[in-house]
């Protein structure tokens, strides 16, 4: 019955993704609650039992991403990859009692950026417009890299912060960036499953979670345009806020 809900739990979270980015709020709670993992055991499946999902999105947004600049794109992927293999080498060197007492502040940190997603992509795409020097371009690249750390560390708001990062390069059309970002993401991703294929890897959970994914992700992506984003966004705000504090209270709280 865990793994059966778990796997529910990544389709949807696969779906989610594709539409609106958060899914990591569904599942890593499903992880350490019905799963029982540590929060570090738990946010490695997450990563893992996630990707296959990113690639299906990939695959549903194929037209969208062939109009996008390939030589930007390749750029920026081969420095997320790099970004992600460190970030995710860090959270390797990390001890599961460190994880579990920064799991509150990432949390913290994910919603923050989800709840503002659209206020920082928006100044971002103002600053973006304002110059396409070659040091612009490089900073832009810099952000980026460091975004990819982070995604590799901690993948929750790893797509609000990417959205906010491409829209510094001035791109103007919206449905070019959301394709670059699942491009981009998945790039992360697929470093910090490499990295972390050569550590423990609770294979009973990721592997139903990937290919659940893998569906969710290709109809969140086919049917992101049908559903009121708004509901949905307001749906995960309130799951990222209420996981925050839960974590709070579990790891700071007098019991602690």
């Amino acid at each position: 019955m865990s793994i059966l809900l778990i796997a529910i739990t990544a389709f949807l979270a696969g779906a989610v993704n594709a539409m609106a980015g958060g899914g990591t709020f569904l599942a890593f709670p499903m992880l350490t609650g019905v799963g029982g993992l540590s929060e570090k055991a738990a946010n490695i499946s997450c990563t893992l039992g996630l990707w296959p999902g990113a690639v299906a999105s990939v695959v549903a947004a194929r037209s969208g991403i062939r109009a996008l600049p390939h030589r930007t794109v390749i750029a920026y992927a081969f420095l997320c990859l790099i970004g992600g293999a460190i970030g995710s080498e860090l959270l390797l060197q990390t001890s599961v009692h460190t994880f579990s007492l920064a799991i509150p502040w990432l949390l913290a940190f994910a919603t923050g950026v989800f709840a503002f997603g659209k206020y920082i992509a928006r100044w971002a795409g103002r600053t973006g417009q304002k110059g396409h020097s070659r040091s612009w371009i490089v900073f832009v690249g810099a952000a980026q890299f460091v975004i990819a750390i982070y995604g590799g560390y901690f993948g929750a708001g790893i797509g609000v912060l990417t959205l906010a990062g491409l829209s510094l390069t001035g791109i103007g059309d919206l449905r070019q960036i959301n394709a670059m970002k699942v491009v981009l993401t998945t790039a992360i991703n697929l470093a910090a499953l490499i990295v972390f294929l050569f550590g423990p890897v609770p294979w009973i959970y990721v592997g139903p979670m990937a290919i659940a994914s893998a569906m969710g992700g290709f109809v969140g992506m086919m049917g992101a345009q049908r559903m009121p984003q708004a509901l949905l966004r307001t749906v995960i705000l309130l799951t990222g806020i209420a996981l925050t504090a839960v974590y709070f209270w579990k790891t700071y709280g007098p019991h602690a």
